[in-house]
């Protein structure tokens, strides 16, 4: 028969057994509780000790009885919304530090918005403790807010916006469009109780549903067609616009790629057979001569949303808006192709590379050409 306690969460009786932690934690011999809290928080672990008995780490219970209902609260709501998304959590002091820590950054930036009577939440669609999103709810409209990871630069969040601006003004596509704060700035600088000063961005809300949540029936040859067109729009949006003075993203250039595999052959390599390391090599030589021929000319080499995902791909009306630009930067398109292509069976790919030149052409070898983004992909 399972064991019952209150949960420190939610104050709510749950089940709860004594194991060691999940494979995926840090420590697997480490001792655990898992908490099962159906009905609202779902289903995390505590981090245990074993002196001078078994239990809960004392720690966390000290730091969650100085909390407020409120904080409390949207720890409970974090966690059940991650959980829901697949996200499961081993939850330790400092682990939960950061959560209120980002309440207190995610309560001053909705001040600094001009938001009245604004419930947030956080999205549970990532649990990106560096660049937290929101989502927030004021009774009539709902809006997402990004808070930057500390030590981001104002001039790449501007960018950002320039951006995605751009892409309405230009490209007539419609994406996550920034709010202006109380004092009209469109990103916020946020520091609570003397913490280090963070960014914060409001966007207005776009109904719908993520790609990836659609069924195989809705996804029809229509929409893969739109976008395929989606994302054509969005390169020749990038072949032609005029960057400021301060714009600054990264490039995943010749320079990136050479890293990635250096990284790769001092981790995931080390113990790598002669062919695997030989294959590896041959893959640098493959994209090195791709570089020498193609260059970094405008048509071939831009910014790019570079995580167009369909998780990233809201679809509202019949038509889809990519969102979650926190990637985006300069390099070569075909890698936005492949990484939304990749998805779709061979018809599919049929109607959306269709879709996608009827707005730019694409060489005749463009499928040999996203092999190599493909094998880039795996490193």
């Amino acid at each position: 028969m399972a064991e019952e306690m209150s949960c420190p969460f939610c104050q709510t009786q749950v089940e709860y057994a004594i194991e060691n932690s999940p494979e995926w934690y840090r420590d697997p011999s480490l001792p655990v509780y898992r908490i099962d809290c159906h009905d609202k928080c779902r289903r995390y672990w505590l981090e245990a000790v074993s002196e001078p008995h078994l239990q809960v780490d004392p720690s966390i219970l000290d730091f969650l009885d100085s909390l407020d209902d409120e904080q409390r609260t949207f720890i409970s709501e974090s966690t059940q919304y991650a959980c829901d998304n697949g996200i499961l959590i081993v939850y330790n002091r400092q682990i939960l530090q950061y959560l209120v820590t980002d309440w207190h950054y995610a309560k001053a930036a909705v001040v600094s918005s001009g938001l009245n009577n604004v419930s947030f939440r956080i999205s549970g669609a990532g649990f990106d403790t560096a660049n937290m999103l929101f989502f927030l709810d004021d009774g009539d409209a709902r809006f997402t807010m990004r808070l930057y990871r500390a030590g981001t630069s104002v001039r790449e969040i501007r960018s950002e916006v320039y951006w995605l601006q751009a892409l309405w003004k230009m490209g007539g596509i419609k994406t996550l469009s920034p709010v202006p704060g109380r004092d009209g700035e469109m990103i916020q600088c946020v520091s609570p109780n003397d913490l280090p000063s963070r960014y914060a961005t409001v966007y207005d809300w776009i109904p719908g549903e993520t790609l990836n949540a659609l069924s195989a029936v809705e996804k029809t040859p229509a929409l893969i067609r739109s976008l395929g067109t989606l994302v054509g729009r969005m390169h020749a949006v990038s072949e032609t616009l005029e960057l400021p003075h301060w714009f600054t993203r990264p490039r995943y250039d010749i320079d990136w790629v050479t890293s990635k595999v250096e990284k790769t052959f001092r981790n995931d390599y080390r113990d790598a057979s002669p062919e695997e390391r030989t294959k590896l090599s041959e893959f640098c030589s493959s994209f090195s001569r791709f570089v020498a021929e193609q260059g970094e000319g405008r048509d071939v080499f831009g910014l790019i949303h570079s995580d167009l995902e369909p998780h990233n791909i809201i679809i509202s009306d019949g038509q889809p808006y990519p969102i979650d630009v926190r990637e985006f930067g300069f390099g070569y398109y075909l890698s936005d192709i492949l990484t939304i292509s990749r998805h779709f069976h061979e018809d599919e790919k049929t109607v959306f590379f269709e879709g996608y030149q009827e707005i730019r052409s694409l060489p005749t070898d463009y499928p040999q050409q996203l092999t190599l983004f493909e094998e880039l992909r795996g490193l």
